[in-house]
């Protein structure tokens, strides 16, 4: 079995999966972490792999999208892929999850196939059904995973959040030109509340920059964007907080007993961390507008804390 380790979690993966070129995007997570939880993946026999899909799709669809279905089949989760029409009859992938997601059988087919659309020849990948079943496993485990970008700055983690096209990897690009921050993560990165603080991780999944580092940092602050003609900056509440986590948060909406861990933790998380609202241009000012000001709050914070107090 390889072994891989990312927001303090350890994935176990059968050596035939892993000797694969599709698992190039774990590849840069090997190094070793203190992990709470093992997820393990399995690889299940190819022959029943027509059998295991006609199985699953007889099943509910709980949850639907442009790129999975999961069906519920009472006693484990089956997160099959949609294909496009030129392959879908040429390959399948089902993944077989716990109720817990803990242990995982992948079943896929191993041939090359060729799609006309893009003239190649190609292999089957599984980076979009995994991800989905690692989401909902954080979310049992203390976890949750952000559509979001990660930046690290003395030594600590800020993260900016907003709908796709809003300027997340910008501004985490500007932050380490003018602030000196290093970027960790371009898309989904990891949290975790761990012995009382919460911590950002690098994860597998990187977007379309390709930035992700196995490292992690204590978070200092949010930064929800939104693009304008002029900086601005102001604290957001936790009711406003938590509408911004309900719309960036991964949730797994088809688990019942997941989201009964995940919302209570998302609203510790709007309690704990400073938000931000940031309306910005993509220039050096924004950036300067948004470290200043979380080291303002910081600074008033401390100021008003009890044991501050004159006697």
């Amino acid at each position: 079995m390889h072994e891989y380790y990312f927001a303090n979690y350890r994935l176990l993966v059968d050596d035939e999966i892993s000797s694969g070129w599709k698992m190039k995007f774990l590849a840069g997570f090997s190094q070793k972490m203190p992990a709470t939880h093992t997820f393990t993946l399995r690889m299940g026999d190819e022959a029943l792999l027509d059998r295991k899909y006609a199985e699953a799709i007889s099943y509910p669809v709980v949850c639907e999208t442009d790129l999975i279905n999961v069906h519920d089949l009472h006693d484990s989760w089956a997160i099959v892929s949609l294909m496009d029409e030129d392959i879908k009859h040429s390959i399948r992938r089902v993944l077989i999850c716990a109720r817990d997601y803990s242990e995982m059988t992948l079943y896929i087919s191993r041939h090359p196939f060729y799609v006309e659309r893009i003239k190649r020849w190609t292999t089957a990948g599984f980076s979009i059904p995994l991800f989905v079943a690692f989401e909902a496993g954080m979310t049992m485990r203390d976890g949750m995973i952000l559509h979001a970008a990660l930046v690290e700055k003395d030594g600590y983690g800020v993260m900016f959040l907003g709908p796709s096209g809003m300027g997340k990897s910008t501004q985490a690009k500007l932050w380490a030109e003018h602030q000196g921050a290093d970027f960790i993560n371009g898309d989904r990165p990891g949290l975790r509340r761990i012995d009382g603080q919460w911590i950002g991780f690098g994860m597998p999944w990187d977007g379309k920059d390709r930035i992700k580092q196995q490292k992690q940092v204590p978070i200092r602050a949010f930064i929800s964007l939104e693009q304008a003609p002029e900086n601005s900056i102001r604290r957001l509440t936790k009711q406003e907080a938590m509408m911004v986590l309900l719309n960036q948060v991964m949730k797994p909406v088809w688990d019942d007993a997941a989201m009964t861990l995940l919302l209570p933790l998302m609203g510790r998380l709007a309690d704990e961390i400073p938000f931000y609202h940031l309306r910005n241009l993509p220039n050096k000012e924004a950036t300067e507008l948004t470290w200043n000001t979380i080291l303002e709050t910081e600074e008033n914070n401390a100021n008003h804390h009890p044991d501050n107090t004159a006697d």
